[in-house]
């Protein structure tokens, strides 16, 4: 320590820790990255209230006081590490850890005394500074600069049927599914807060502010310093899980209806398929489809034949999803239910395997050890503790028992954190100001370890809740939109926040599931904007509370609606690509122009257009009545991927889109590997994928040695003016038919 100054260094990156006032600053070289930093404890009270109906949360606080350190004292240094104790006033003092646990990356932790609300990490911020991440956002721009955002509380409805009362409080406050508490900042930082607790908050405006509630434990914020955006993400995710490289049928075309209220229905909706010549990979059965929510029992008057039907639908190339949620139901009367007198009598009573996990002890607990009940939007009943070994066992017992009748595929729903209270106890010791958003993951783990169980390998999750560590398991959806313009630009955005929170197994309703002013069907325009999205989208699912079924519309919709799924199942072996790049360095498969190309100064704001993969980059038309739309297209040659006509990037262009036609270009110099269109009409199937025929369309002017390695271990280069495959892993394949130019809009 020289002149009440202590300095933590580590392969160029230093932290200077002044003492005296306490200030905390990351310096690379002589380039300070993170300045003047403080350590504040904030007192005062939570008002946040949360809307059942809506699943949104309001966020409020009362603060009474703030707090610095008056004094701080040296418990423990050395070249990396160092230990300060902060005197408050009042005989209060807080322990602070600061330390360089690995190249590019300090931690900070700050154990607060008791009887304060809040903890925070707080420094100046930047005129220039940008951000994204922070999950999945459902706003109108990516870049949250200037605002306050409390995770799992910043979403709400403020589209064209919001009401003008609403819209003058704020908007309606929506679930806010898939939060995660990272941020990728474009002054060359990034910081995930190790938490699990309510009312985590970053305040990105003048000051830069990290803060945790104290009862949800201590602040520890984790500073990555790496050289690019995309580095300081992958960073994060070695630290907290590389997403997963699905089986094909993860990134296929699925379809599922909010309410099948009949065997029958199911099968209209695969038969119907078939019918159209639609390709299809799975039918997700969502709620209802048990005797009750959520006894594991296959309701016999809603499905008189469950099992005949998997098999049926599996014979047909088309697997078989069900739903569920972490809870068991003491009753379940407004929930989704068929309409039949026997399934109305089911519900209304509580599911068969209520009072076994009750005894058991299987569920969260009140302080007093009974257990924790509360009213969900399908009913009342009680969470399943997923920190008890034994009920975690049971509940995957549960669900391995259906997977072993055929299913395939999990729709693990809900899981967020705003349904757990403080005081509920998890059977690890911990409440729910210290695990509330933890419990999605425990759940989604539980889920997976039942498909590999049953199914290693080939089960798909497909979960809805977000936070740390939820991007390694399964697929996410972007939860509920309503079927306006307005739901699908902000859906967008998600999609690119969710992206740059490291979430790169995506998907979303087509048509959005709330309907139209939540009465009506989603209009034949946006749902035909939504499909070309889509079509664009890791997995492609089509879902909704309404009849949205493509041939219940016209001829030119349906022939929309064939083209658009086909040119998704062709697209699968260059998704699975990205999908594993995914999974080794953790850059996802829908790529933020910040992450692409960290130097272009629009990075952190096109709110509206993504790279998907390494050579594709997509502009989904948001508005309605439009035939085309300006694309800020990234640095470098890139060519139309419907016409073929080459254009310069770097600026905004005006690009066609008729009806039929969504704006897509190309990397110059890409071979684009894909299905043929006929051997995947029908859907994917189960050709195994070193058997499956290869296309590959070539783009422009290839380098020499140019290509891609598909994911299963196939690679795909140009050489002396050809296109060769190499280094299949195991047995042959049939070298790939070439085509030049464009891929057809017809």
């Amino acid at each position: 320590m020289v002149g009440g100054m202590l300095a933590l260094s580590r392969d160029g990156l230093t932290v200077r820790i002044a003492l005296s006032p306490l200030r905390i600053s990351v310096w690379r070289g002589e380039r300070r990255l993170v300045g003047e930093g403080v350590v504040r404890l904030l007192e005062g009270s939570v008002h946040d209230h949360f809307v059942h109906l809506t699943e949104g949360v309001l966020a409020r606080e009362e603060i009474d006081d703030r707090l610095e350190p008056q004094a701080v004292e040296i418990a423990q240094s050395d070249a990396g590490s160092a230990t300060l104790i902060a005197r408050f006033r009042e005989d209060r003092s807080a322990r602070i850890e600061i330390s360089l646990p690995g190249r590019d990356h300090v931690r900070v932790a700050v154990m607060a005394p008791e009887g304060v609300l809040r903890t925070a990490l707080a420094w100046p911020g930047h005129p220039e500074q940008r951000f994204t991440g922070l999950g999945a956002r459902h706003v109108t721009r990516v870049d949250p600069a200037g605002r306050a955002v409390q995770l799992g509380a910043d979403r709400r409805y403020t589209g064209p049927d919001c009401p003008p009362e609403m819209l003058a409080v704020g908007g309606i406050p929506q679930g806010d599914y898939a939060p995660v508490p990272f941020v990728l900042c474009s002054r060359g930082w990034a910081a995930w807060v190790e938490t699990h607790g309510n009312g985590t908050r970053f305040e990105l405006g003048e000051e830069v502010s990290l803060s945790v509630r104290a009862a949800s434990g201590p602040l520890v914020v984790h500073l990555y310093a790496d050289p690019s955006p995309a580095a300081r993400l992958r960073r994060y995710l070695l630290d907290t899980g590389l997403p997963a490289l699905l089986p094909e049928w993860a990134y296929g075309h699925w379809k599922s209806r909010d309410v099948y209220e009949h065997q029958s229905d199911v099968e209209d909706d695969v038969d119907g398929y078939a019918a159209h010549d639609l390709a299809l990979d799975a039918v997700v059965i969502d709620s209802p489809w048990e005797t009750t929510y959520n006894s594991w029992e296959v309701n016999p008057h809603q499905f008189p034949d469950f099992t005949g039907m998997v098999r049926r639908f599996r014979a047909m190339g088309v697997r078989t999803v069900v739903w569920t949620t972490p809870w068991t139901n003491l009753e379940s009367v407004d929930g989704q239910r068929p309409p039949d007198a026997s399934s109305e009598r089911l519900n209304a009573e509580p599911a068969s395997n209520y009072a076994e996990g009750a005894e058991a002890g299987h569920f969260l607990r009140n302080s007093d050890g009974s257990p924790f009940v509360a009213r969900w939007w399908m009913g009342t009943g009680s969470p399943v503790d997923f920190t008890n070994p034994a009920a975690r066992a049971w509940w995957q017992a549960q669900a391995e028992a259906v997977l072993r009748l055929g299913v395939e595929g999990i729709k693990a729903d809900d899981g967020e954190g705003y349904y757990l209270p403080d005081d509920v106890r998890f059977a690890d010791g911990r409440t729910g100001s210290q695990a509330a958003w933890a419990h999605g993951l425990l759940y989604r783990r539980c889920m997976q370890d039942a498909l590999d169980a049953v199914h290693q390998g080939e089960g798909v999750l497909f979960g809805r809740p977000g936070w740390t560590g939820q991007q390694a398991l399964g697929m996410t959806w972007g939860g509920d939109q309503a079927s306006d313009f307005w739901s699908l630009r902000t859906l967008l955005a998600a999609t690119l926040t969710a992206a740059a929170s490291g979430l790169s197994n995506w998907s979303h309703d087509i048509g959005g599931y709330l309907g139209e002013r939540l009465t009506a069907r989603c209009p034949k325009e946006l749902l035909v904007r939504w499909l070309q999205f889509g079509c664009f989208t890791p997995l492609m699912q089509a879902h909704g509370r309404f009849e949205q079924e493509a041939w219940t519309y016209d001829e030119e919709t349906l022939a929309l609606y064939r083209r658009y799924v086909l040119l998704h199942e062709r697209l699968v072996p260059y998704v699975r690509a990205a999908a594993a790049t995914a999974a080794r360095c953790g850059l996802p498969i829908i790529r933020p122009l910040c992450l692409l190309d960290p130097a272009d100064p629009r990075g952190w704001s096109v709110s509206d257009a993504y790279g998907y993969g390494p050579s594709l980059w997509v502009a989904p038309v948001t508005e309605d009545g439009v035939e085309e739309r300006e694309v800020a297209l990234p640095r470098g040659c890139w060519i139309d991927f419907w016409t073929g006509e080459a254009i310069a990037g770097g600026g905004t262009i005006l690009a066609a889109a008729p009806l039929e036609r969504i704006p897509v270009f190309v990397r110059d110099g890409t071979l684009l590997p894909t299905y043929p269109a006929e051997h995947v009409a029908g859907g994917l199937g189960d050709t195994p994928e070193l058997e499956r025929p290869l296309e590959v369309t070539v783009f422009g002017k290839p380098r020499e040695g140019t290509g891609a390695t598909l994911a299963d271990g196939t690679r795909v280069r140009w050489r002396s003016g050809a296109v060769e495959t190499s280094g299949r892993s195991r047995g042959p394949r049939t070298p790939p038919s070439t085509t030049v130019g464009a891929i057809s809009a017809r």
